[in-house]
């Protein structure tokens, strides 16, 4: 079976982009190379990207640099001879140059793993849908990107054989904001990377210092800078606690985005430039340091489809308090704090707590890896690969 994934969102480009969508696209590619029916070859794969992505993929290999050639890979890459991080550029890909593509590698089933397929595909599609917060928080996006996403993204699902949806939460705004059938929706949540993990104390000991952490109690976020992940309100909150933990500092990872000037104008209004430490883009084999070094890992996100810094901070083992909106509480079950993402006291109230009661920071390190047990790779992978199975069974 012959099997196209539309890897376009893969980005080369360090920032915001390498961010959610691209991490499940790298994640979900790799963890299917590893699945016996791949490696049998049962299921043959072609992951179509940009020009720019060669080296994102770590994909089982004897001959690396042979990677292109399509030799001795359990899936082909094929790079677009054009720039997918142009978005412009990405839609006359998607929409004008890959129905060729389809045609001439005779496609079974083509997989846009990032909301959109193209529309005269001549092969049944399959759609993951990571979140509607476009039609439901359009404030929260930049004008064009919604305005691509809400004609796009209905126009696809409408034509695709099969959706996935990263949660039931999202399942339940595809069947009814797009009135898709709910039996055509199959939920495939993420998972995390075995990176993520508890690590050695003396290592994470020697990150605090190396990072300058130091001992005082660390409140980590990780997230693009937009309005959709609610610093605004984590910065209330985080200025709160530092009435009963004046030592408090609070670390912010993840790229600038859109829309992020008022996170900036409420540190300066509160006076925390020296509590908050902006930390840019974390490098993935970091990102574990950081989740095992902080005490709580805040992230009170207003619209998650999903929401994988939590599991990957779960999976760490890390204290975690998030909103209890959308699909986080899919996610973390009974192993976090969760408050109302506008419920500023609420949050501070939960932060303040967990840094305060070192036997509440070791019962939900517990109930986290426990919980982030349960999520995995190879899981989404399997799960996927059934979807492509009967995508092409019921449309031969």
């Amino acid at each position: 079976m012959n099997i196209t994934l539309g890897a376009y969102l893969l980005s080369g480009t360090p920032g915001y982009r390498q961010a959610g969508i691209h991490q499940y696209i790298k994640a979900l590619i790799e963890a299917l190379a590893a699945r016996p029916e791949v490696l049998s070859g049962e299921f043959k794969l072609t992951a179509l990207i940009g020009p720019t992505v060669r080296n994102q993929l770590s994909l089982p290999n004897p001959h690396p640099e042979r990677l292109l050639s399509n030799l001795n890979s359990p899936i082909s890459i094929l790079p677009s001879a054009h720039n997918t991080e142009s978005p412009l550029m990405r839609l006359r890909v998607e929409q004008m140059e890959t129905p060729r593509v389809l045609r001439e590698g005779r496609a079974d089933v083509y997989h846009g793993m990032a909301f959109v397929a193209p529309l005269r595909a001549h092969c049944p599609t399959v759609i993951t849908v990571h979140d509607l917060s476009f039609i439901t928080r359009p404030e929260t996006h930049k004008l064009m990107n919604r305005a691509y996403l809400n004609v796009l993204t209905r126009l696809s699902c409408r034509r695709a054989a099969r959706i996935i949806a990263v949660s039931e939460w999202t399942k339940r705004d595809v069947v009814s904001l797009l009135g898709i059938p709910n039996n055509r929706v199959d939920v495939i949540p993420h998972g995390a990377h075995a990176r993520y993990r508890p690590l050695p104390a003396e290592e994470v000991t020697a990150f605090r210092a190396s990072s300058h952490i130091g001992a005082a109690p660390a409140i980590f976020f990780l997230g693009s800078l937009e309005p959709r992940k609610n610093l605004p309100a984590l910065i209330d909150a985080f200025s709160a606690v530092l009435t009963r933990i004046p030592d408090a500092e609070l670390f912010v990872g993840g790229s600038p985005g859109w829309k992020y000037q008022a996170i900036f104008d409420r540190i300066t209004a509160l006076g925390l430039k020296d509590k908050v430490r902006f930390i840019g883009q974390i490098a993935q084999d970091q990102l574990p340091l950081w989740y095992n070094a902080c005490d709580v890992f805040a992230y009170p996100s207003l619209y998650e489809g999903f929401g994988m810094p939590v599991l990957e901070a779960m999976a760490c083992g890390a204290a975690v308090v998030t909103s209890n909106v959308t699909a986080m509480p899919e996610v973390v079950g009974d192993a976090g704090l969760m408050v109302s993402p506008d419920d500023v006291h609420g949050l501070a109230e939960a932060l303040a707590g967990v840094l305060t009661n070192a036997d509440l920071r070791a019962a939900l390190r517990e109930k986290s890896l426990r919980r982030a047990d349960g999520f995995t790779w190879d899981r989404a992978a399997g799960m996927t690969l059934e979807t492509y199975r009967q995508t092409h069974q019921n449309h031969p």
